[in-house]
């Protein structure tokens, strides 16, 4: 998980011991009075008490700074605590900072309208048919019909591009960046589509990458600066068949309307790196702090994954929105059919969705997804 920006611990002097500094300064004091009555021939004998009340003044002076350096000490101790926690509360409300979905576009196996999507999460709907291949099992969308993957990413390009023209009503914002999760060719198939439906939409040549919780961190500290900004999040993929795949090769394409205002709000996760120091059931409840919220979502989005298991010991429920018999394997595009789907859900249910999905730099991302004003 994202690690809280450390801070060195101020070191605090210890307390001036009074009765070793009473008993050191009587001491002393009485052998400064010996010591000047021993030259009784040169000093008479108020000088022995002025040698005694001299040096007591002394050692009073010197407990007196070592007790101001203690004080001043604690004082810079209790400041430096003070703003370390000061910048503690600003990481986390940047952490927090949430994104909103206001338009979703998702196709897959099992549909691509929004009520598909509603029928799957209320497990009215069948998994879709499994189909034999020449290399292994497959669970292709009805509307593409080529047998090579490349094109049928480009035909997964063009009816994702038709799909939110035909779901969109109003303008489409000035967009201040473009991510694409997809093979090149599939981009430029997209940008051609996009020419051709929304002619008034300036997409760049080259898109940003997607590269999951670290783009969802980006766009949330490019809202931060301006929360009239808007980034179009889009990708499609198209796995090949094969024989020793533990799942039939699937295919996906996804569109999100990213803003500062939507339906449903998310932040930007958290992440769980098996090879480092995560502890799962850590990472879970960071991302409850996250979403400000204090109970775990009763539905968890998410495909199977050797990690679950810890999971579940953090109490998030990982067989009921199990996904893998609708959609496959869909090697890298799990996470946002995942966040997709998830994001249906909340604004459906009117319940915050959690999601689980490997991510791209790391072993696990999950997250939450909220619906508008729900705490």
């Amino acid at each position: 998980m994202k690690p809280l920006p450390l801070f060195p611990v101020w070191k605090t002097a210890t307390p001036p011991a009074t009765k070793k500094w009473l008993a050191a300064g009587s001491l002393i004091t009485l052998l400064t009075g010996g010591g000047t009555a021993l030259l009784q021939h040169v000093y008479s004998g108020n000088m022995i008490f002025a040698a005694m009340i001299f040096m007591l003044l002394i050692i009073g002076g010197l407990w007196l700074c070592r007790l101001v350096y203690y004080r001043a000490s604690l004082h810079h101790a209790t400041v430096w605590n003070q703003t370390v926690e000061h910048e503690h509360y600003l990481w986390w409300e940047k952490h927090k900072s949430p994104l909103a979905l206001s338009e979703i576009y998702l196709t897959g196996p099992a549909g691509s309208a929004t009520i598909d999507w509603i029928r799957l999460l209320n497990h009215e709907q069948r998994a879709p048919a499994v189909r034999q291949e020449t290399n292994g099992k497959t669970l292709r969308i009805a509307r593409t019909f080529s047998a090579d993957t490349a094109e049928r990413e480009q035909q997964l390009a063009h009816s994702l591009v038709l799909c939110w023209k035909k779901g969109h009503r109003n303008p489409v914002p000035p967009l201040a960046r473009c991510y694409w999760h997809g093979s090149e060719a599939a981009w430029l198939a997209f940008y051609s589509q996009m020419k051709d439906s929304f002619p008034e939409v300036e997409l760049p040549a080259s898109p940003q990458a997607w590269h999951g919780e670290a783009t969802l961190s980006e766009m949330a500290m490019l809202l931060r600066a301006d929360k009239e900004k808007h980034f179009l999040v889009a990708g499609c993929h198209s796995c090949a068949a094969s024989s020793d795949a533990l799942r039939p090769a699937g295919e996906s394409a996804v569109l999100w309307l990213v803003g500062a205002d939507g339906d449903v709000v998310m932040p930007c996760g958290e992440f769980f790196d098996l090879s480092g120091q995560d502890v799962m059931t850590q990472v879970c409840q960071r991302a409850l702090q996250q979403s400000e919220l204090e109970d775990i979502p009763e539905a968890c989005i998410l495909f199977s994954h050797p990690c679950l298991t810890d999971l579940a010991d953090g109490g998030w429920n990982i067989t009921h929105h199990l996904q893998d018999n609708y959609w496959g394997n869909l090697g890298s595009m799990e996470q946002l059919v995942v966040i997709s789907l998830a994001a249906i859900l909340a604004r459906h249910q009117n319940q915050p969705c959690g999601w689980v999905a490997p991510d791209p730099l790391h072993t696990l991302a999950l997250g939450i997804i909220k619906p508008y004003g729900k705490g």
